[in-house]
């Protein structure tokens, strides 16, 4: 496999979890801002079984450390292919959203 392919499926993974875990730190009180309702709505459409995940009592906790932990990862990977590894090293772990 190619290094750009590799980077584009790296990107299309990073996308999904920085969208999970910005749909986790959200709230529905925060729907009247421009963007926002729009966005979790959106997030609900195309995740489904992660944001029930992210709605459960006992599941919650779990599966937004596991989509922190994925953001991280896969922004690491992109860092190392873009910015080199002592750059990735120092921004490591990247979980803005």
């Amino acid at each position: 496999m190619k290094k750009k392919l590799i980077l584009e499926e790296v990107k299309k993974m990073e996308s999904k979890y920085c969208d999970l875990v910005w749909y986790a730190r959200s709230s529905s009180k925060h729907d009247s801002i421009p963007g926002v309702l729009e966005n979790r709505t959106r997030i609900e459409e195309a995740y489904p079984a992660e944001v029930a995940k992210l709605k459960s009592k006992t599941d919650s906790d779990w599966a937004h450390g596991f989509n922190s932990g994925m953001l991280a990862g896969t922004r690491y990977v992109m860092d190392l292919f873009t910015e080199g590894i002592e750059e990735a090293e120092d921004l490591f772990p990247d979980l803005d959203s």
